[in-house]
Formats: structure tokens, sequence, C-alpha cells
């Protein structure tokens, strides 16, 4: 039998896998959402670095919280009266410049305000207030939230997490944040916002070893089972068996246990059986796949579909929060050591290495 490319292509493009992690992670936005109205909303946010399912999460809340068409009267200053979709949920992106004025529009312009761009930001305060009103919003889903936070690890704007606080005060509507792991520096700087918001929820990619070097046994059940539902879902045909422990961990070392990687592969693999004519997916193409997809010289990995491959584990993936920690750390380290000491080290690595 044929199979369309096209079709295969969309067709692994729209898969969904509710793995537990993600499952467990989407639960507790749900009951946040569906409590009962309270005094104080609470608040919560998810990080994980790229590819590990956070704007999938976004996407899928989304969807089950679809707006209610013009359900919202809104009394706007000045008398002027708006009908506006009702959001349980309103889902928004952090701006590139966070400021007040730039996320009080990215919330208008997201309830339909037609005067989203206009206002200081008293007004547009007073009308992000009276849209949430209206619309009874249970929940502001704010993806990108990292953006707030510097490279350095400094707050972009105290003034704009004044407004969200006040916003979560005025309303008790819920924040949930989305984003790297640097967020967290939002919640060490602030301990009045992190006493609004639960501990933090991490989306972790699958792991084939623990910290410590060790396998880990569970991890690979996961990331198999992950394959094979990938594989049982994709309409192209696999010529190996991704639940043998060697192919899997060739996938698993390409994709460093991110859903988005394995996906990226398959994607690839798709475009590239659709340029040769071919209608079955091989070590040879996933080879080629893996080459044209990921910049695997940059990050110092190896082709794992090639014949020459060495099993070994992949680079640990850059996680935001622990690379900057770790730049802050050295930074405060060469600030505090005093001069008299810094050469005294350096006196004994001399005499050590000589």
């Amino acid at each position: 039998m044929t199979i369309d490319l096209d079709e295969a292509y969309a067709r692994i493009d729209a898969i969904f896998i509710n793995h537990p992690k993600f499952s467990e992670v989407r639960a507790e936005v749900r009951d946040l959402i569906d409590l009962p109205q309270t005094r104080t909303a609470p608040c919560i946010h998810v990080s994980g670095p790229s590819g590990v399912g956070k704007s999938t999460l976004k996407d899928r809340i989304q969807m089950e919280y679809p707006p209610e068409r013009g359900g919202a009267k809104v009394q706007l200053l000045g008398g002027v009266r708006m009908i506006a979709d009702r959001y349980r949920v309103l889902v928004v992106r952090m701006p590139s410049s966070p400021t007040v004025k730039a996320l009080a529009r990215e919330i208008l312009k997201a309830y339909g305000d037609q005067l989203w761009n206009r206002g200081d930001e008293y007004t547009l305060g007073d009308r992000v207030d009276r849209y949430i009103a209206a619309s009874q919003t249970k929940a502001i889903l704010i993806d990108e939230a990292q953006r707030a936070v510097e490279r350095s690890g400094t707050v972009v704007s105290d003034k704009l997490i004044d407004w969200i606080k006040s916003r979560h005060e005025t309303n008790s509507v819920a924040f949930v944040l989305l984003g790297l792991g640097s967020l967290r520096h939002l919640f060490e700087a602030d301990r009045q916002i992190e006493r609004r918001w639960d501990a933090e929820i991490r989306l972790e990619p699958y792991r084939w070893f623990r910290k410590d070097g060790s396998l880990d046994f569970s991890g690979q059940d996961n990331f198999i089972t992950l394959l094979a539902t990938f594989r049982d879902l994709s309409p192209i045909k696999f010529e190996f068996d991704v639940e043998d422990e060697e192919v899997a961990f060739r996938f698993f070392y390409l994709s460093r246990g991110l859903v988005d990687g394995v996906k990226k592969l398959l994607l690839k693999s798709a475009r590239l059986m659709k340029r040769h004519g071919t209608q079955t997916l091989d070590f040879g193409l996933l080879e080629k796949a893996a080459e044209g997809a990921f910049r695997l010289e940059a990050n110092g990995m190896q082709n794992p579909f090639a014949l020459d491959f060495i099993p070994s584990p992949p680079p640990p993936l850059e996680d935001d929060y622990e690379i900057r920690m770790a730049k802050s750390r050295a930074k405060t380290s060469s600030v505090r050591r005093p001069a008299s000491t810094k050469r005294r080290n350096q006196a004994i690595i001399s005499q050590l290495i000589k």
C-alpha cells in the first residue's frame, strides 16, 4: 500500500502523547482552573528546558477551555460598553520586551479589546481588571514567562511584577507561568510573589541515566514506551524494533530525552522519504535525518544512526537556570576571593603541575 507522504507528515506532526509527567502537570493546571472562587486564588509556575512540552501544555489547556463567544459585557471608563468573549482561561505570551504596558496590551488583545494599544498604565490596568471580572476569568496563563528575568538572573522590571501581583490581588485570578528554569530567579528576588505561588513544578526530559551515572531503568522503560507509541501512531512503517534497548538508546541519545526531539527526527525523516521516494523508515534514512535536523558537531554529539556510533551518554541539556547560576557563582567567587588567597592558590597549582 502506497503512503501519501504529505498526509503522513501532517499525521506525525499532529501526534500527541499524554505521557505520565505531562499528564501530572496538566492535571495540576486543570485542578487550579476548576477550583471554586476563593478570596486568594493559588498560582503555579511550570518550568523546564526547551522542547520538553511546555508549549504543548499551553495549547492543550487552551483547547480544553475555549472561550464563550460574546458572553461578556464590559463596562469601560467613560461609559463605553463592549461585548467580548468570555475566557475562563486566558492564554498570552510574555512580550519580548516586558513592561507593564506591553503585558497589559497583550492581555487586552487576547480578550479582543479593539482599543488594546491605547491608554496609559492606569487606564490599561483598569481595563484589564474590568475584562477579567466581566469574563469571569479563573486563570491567566503566561507562556515564555522567563522573559521577565534578564540573562544575569535580574528581574527585568519590579513594576511589572507589582502589576501582576495587583491583578492577582484585585481579581483573585490565578496566574500560571510557563518558562525556562531561570524563571526561579523571579521568586528568589521577590518574596512577596514567592508567597503567592506554589512550589515550582518541573517538566523534565526522559532519563536513561540517574544523576550519579547509574542506569535509570524506570526512565528507560518510559522512553521506550514513548517510542513504541510514536511507532503505533505513525503512518510510516519502521524497519527496526524501537523496543530493542540498543535501538531505543540511539533515539534517546539524539533527542536527549525530549519528546520534541523524537518528533523532530521523524518529521525530518518524512520529508526525506518524500524527496527520495521511499516508503519505509530505516537506519540509513535516520542517519541522514539526524544529520540534517540536528546541529550535531556544534553540540559535541555523534550521529547515533551512523555505523561508527560509539554508545555513550549524550551531552547534558543546557538548562537555562543551571547555566546562569553557574556563571553567577563564578562571578561571586572571583569578586570575594582576596588577592593574597588567589596568588597562594596559583602558587599551589604551579607546584602541582610541575
